[in-house]
């Protein structure tokens, strides 16, 4: 049976703090056209003009915000069908759910990270949909969208491959600096269904496009090594302890 640690997720706070902003930022204007007419502010142009880029002002925050809301809500979703997914790993793993770890200035949060008798591996989640293109050496890709009135957006993101590589290395060092050597891999994971993938990347750039690939790779792992249930236990207790200290 797996052992699951979840860890706080900040990004739990920052969507509903998002969303509460939302709505204020959404019936503010109304509150503030009503006052604008019940006591007659456009008859001074001062005031009516006043009154009216505090409205725009907030027609415009009330965009940002709800941006950003759906970005860090999609990351959510992602998070939810990862661990939905995870549940059903063979073995008797370790798992970490929104790890947070640093080593010296190298800081980052893993959705997941689990320890097998197996190895090492780090699960980066992304729920983007639409047709993602990109190389493994780039610093950003391309997240193309296609609607049904043939229109095409195209947003870029962060490299991925990099993202989950630097985040390989802290736990890396992490475990080195506890006298501990061992190979980590780390695999990234789309988990939209509407997604389609146009990836040049190397050998050993694990990706997987939605939780049967997940389980799959992850049930058929094997570098040929075995790990003990005190070793797991052991590389467990100095993440914990690195996670207290941050």
């Amino acid at each position: 049976m797996n052992k699951v640690i979840r860890c706080k997720n900040n990004n739990n706070r920052k969507v509903f703090g998002l969303l509460l902003a939302q709505v204020f930022l959404g019936v503010c204007p109304v509150l503030l056209l009503v006052f604008f007419v019940f006591f007659h502010l456009y008859e001074t142009k001062i005031t009516a003009i006043v009154a009216i880029a505090l409205i725009f002002l907030c027609n415009v925050a009330y965009s940002i915000v709800a941006r950003r809301y759906n970005v860090l809500n999609s990351g959510r979703r992602g998070e939810r069908r990862l661990y939905k997914a995870i549940r059903h790993i063979d073995g008797n793993n370790i798992v970490f759910c929104n790890l947070p770890v640093r080593y010296k200035r190298g800081r980052s949060e893993l959705d997941m990270l689990v320890i097998s008798h197996k190895g090492i591996i780090i699960i980066e989640v992304k729920n983007h949909s639409g047709t993602i293109a990109g190389d493994w050496k780039a610093d950003k890709w391309e997240q193309h969208k296609f609607y049904k009135n043939k229109q095409h957006s195209v947003q870029e993101m962060d490299n991925p491959i990099k993202q989950v590589r630097r985040q390989r290395d802290i736990v890396k060092s992490i475990l080195n600096a506890a006298g501990e050597e061992v190979w980590i891999d780390s695999v990234l994971y789309f988990s939209s269904s509407n997604a389609k993938l146009k990836l040049n990347l190397r050998e050993n750039d694990y990706v997987c496009l939605g939780s049967k690939e997940l389980l799959n790779f992850l049930n058929g792992y094997d570098r040929g090594e075995v790990i003990s249930k005190i070793q797991m236990e052991k590389y467990a207790r100095i993440l914990n302890e690195a996670r207290a200290k941050i």
